[in-house]
């Protein structure tokens, strides 16, 4: 697994990490009893950034159980505060976590998004204070546009945003990929995959259950889904052309930007995981950037909107 720089800390993670909001079933049924063994085969095959949130279900708690028999110390441990940004409210977030995740320390805590009600200020000033008690080795952020990423930095040394960025969603491109790169912030891709997407397995007549978030999401049914599925299925030939599927292609895609540290992927069961695990390792960057560039002379003719739940980032 290839290890890449986690901003200018010294500190190096796995350019694929593991996501954990699907594990509590929120885009759909899952078998939860898998989830120790889908997580310890993802680290043993070389992925060493697990990622979580306070608001991920009962993910944390997984994971703590996972994590047990020595996978702590394997892996490098991020969460987030998700709800209350106040600083009682981070303070009793972190310790929750703590707690469900059964260690001493977060390795990454982040802010899950900004949030206009609470002076970011606050909410970083408390995360400041619990990485000096030794609780937080870094402190990040999540879903954070330029403007909002360059005004944490000013209060303290934020060291990644985790974004919504997939060949469906490029708006980061158009300003918030640049100062990161300036500034050496790594950027880490959730929903890297446009929440399935970009998987190939979805005909436009394909309806998400009640209990699978993206029922309720915006270009997740109707005329935009079949198109985006349709910009997938072009997508899909050029994979070919390199030997890989759509879902390695997209990955690559994201791992040709030197800005981007991590890409975050959601498995559901290990045959997902192990698919996309090893993608990228047998790739020089000169191929990773063939790629990507052959899959934007196809982006580049479509003229759809940016897939994003997220529409600050659009700034």
């Amino acid at each position: 697994m290839e290890l890449r720089k986690l901003s200018d800390t010294g500190q190096s993670i796995s350019s694929i990490g593991l996501g954990t909001w699907q594990l509590a079933g929120m885009m759909g049924a899952v078998d939860r009893s898998q989830s120790t063994a889908l997580i310890r085969t993802a680290i043993d095959s070389g992925i060493t950034f697990i990622d979580c949130a306070e608001m991920y279900g009962d993910s944390e708690q997984l994971l703590g159980r996972a994590l047990a028999d020595g996978y702590r110390q394997r892996c490098f441990l991020a969460t987030k505060v998700s709800r209350d940004f106040s600083a009682a409210g981070v303070r009793r977030a972190l310790e929750n976590s703590l707690k469900a995740l059964k260690t001493d320390r977060i390795d990454l805590y982040q802010i899950h998004r900004y949030d206009p009600a609470t002076p970011v200020e606050e909410t970083l000033g408390a995360m400041a204070e619990l990485q000096k008690k030794g609780k937080i080795r870094y402190c990040g952020v999540s879903n954070f546009n330029r403007e909002q990423l360059r005004r944490a930095r000013q209060i303290l040394p934020v060291v990644s945003d985790q974004i919504y960025y997939n060949a469906l969603n490029r708006s980061p491109e158009k300003q918030l990929l640049g100062y990161c790169r300036r500034e050496k912030v790594a950027v880490i891709t959730h929903s890297s995959l446009a929440k399935g997407l970009l998987c190939g397995k979805y005909a436009p007549d394909h309806t998400f259950a009640s209990d699978d978030e993206r029922s309720g999401f915006t270009g997740y049914s109707g005329r935009l889904f079949a198109q985006y599925l349709a910009v997938a299925e072009e997508l899909k030939t050029v994979a070919r052309d390199y030997d890989l599927d759509i879902v390695r292609a997209s990955i690559v895609w994201l791992l040709a930007r030197e800005e981007v540290t991590s890409v975050l992927i959601g498995p559901k069961s290990i045959s997902q995981m192990e698919a996309s695990a090893g993608v990228g390792q047998v790739m020089t960057g000169r191929q990773m950037s063939e790629v990507r560039e052959r899959m934007n002379q196809v982006l580049d003719t479509r003229d759809l909107p940016a897939l994003c739940p997220f529409p600050d980032q659009l700034v």
